[in-house]
């Protein structure tokens, strides 16, 4: 009851106590706003220890780094010291007057190739044109002599070497050198007598000299070449030799005989 005082002064201590404690709850509302203000204002400890930790990592990591490249720096400062020594710029100049060099051959190889390909195409063209100069009248001339051995024979000569490759025979054909081999030997004597009467023909006679052929000829077929010899021998020279007398008694010509040599 003391400290509520008299009591005809209790309502002006009343109201002066409700003065107070609505200023006091006025400051604290006041001070409450000011706390949620500066608390909202007030950063996070946790991200920011995060973001510490994440900083002082990074700082760790280029301070690797650098350490690391310094002792790059150093190796590499090393090696050029000692390749100083070694003299590479004289060998890196050696090296570029070699290149050049080298470049140079190539050029000229370059060149060699160039030309050597128009040379082969040019060559290619030439025994392309001998070819359709001479296989078409030895075709012309080897046929007649072909009728003499063979019926229903044609020839397929090789468009690189001009020599027979294949016959065709009743419509088949054969490689000329699975025949036997007294056939072949009948074919490569006539080809040989078509392609001198072309050149007697072109006014470059050339006698054909027969050594020691007809061996694997049949005694039929063997006549039959001899035909074939005469047929030719009209306006060419033909020459046989053979130790085979009487094999080839049945040729005829002109025999010539061994005689004594007389000073």
């Amino acid at each position: 009851m003391a400290i509520l005082g008299p009591v005809e002064g209790r309502d002006a201590r009343h109201q002066e106590l409700s003065a107070r404690l609505a200023d006091r709850d006025a400051a604290l509302t006041e001070a409450e706003r000011a706390y949620d203000a500066r608390r909202a204002d007030a950063l996070d400890l946790d991200a920011v220890e995060a973001v510490l930790r994440r900083v002082r990592s990074v700082e760790q990591s280029a301070a690797t780094e650098v350490q690391q490249l310094r002792e790059s720096i150093a190796g590499l400062n090393a090696r050029i010291t000692a390749r100083a020594e070694e003299a590479v710029e004289e060998n890196w100049r050696e090296k570029s007057e070699a290149l050049a060099a080298a470049e140079t051959r190539v050029t000229a190889f370059e060149q060699e190739v160039a030309v050597l390909a128009r040379l082969m195409q040019a060559l290619e063209t030439a025994r392309s044109d001998a070819r359709d100069l001479y296989l078409k009248p030895v075709m012309t001339e080897l046929r007649p002599l072909l009728g003499l051995l063979f019926e229903d024979i044609e020839i397929a000569f090789d468009d690189r070497t001009l020599l027979p490759q294949k016959i065709v025979r009743s419509g088949q054909e054969e490689d000329v050198e699975r025949l036997s081999g007294g056939m072949r030997e009948q074919l490569s004597v006539l080809t040989r007598l078509a392609f001198a009467r072309l050149l007697a023909r072109d006014g470059r006679p050339a006698p054909v000299i027969l050594d020691d052929a007809l061996v694997y000829s049949d005694d039929d077929r063997i006549e039959r070449m001899f035909d074939a010899l005469h047929r030719q021998a009209r306006d060419q020279q033909i020459i046989v030799f053979s130790c085979r007398q009487r094999a080839f008694q049945k040729l005829g010509g002109t025999v010539l005989q061994l005689t004594d040599w007389l000073p």
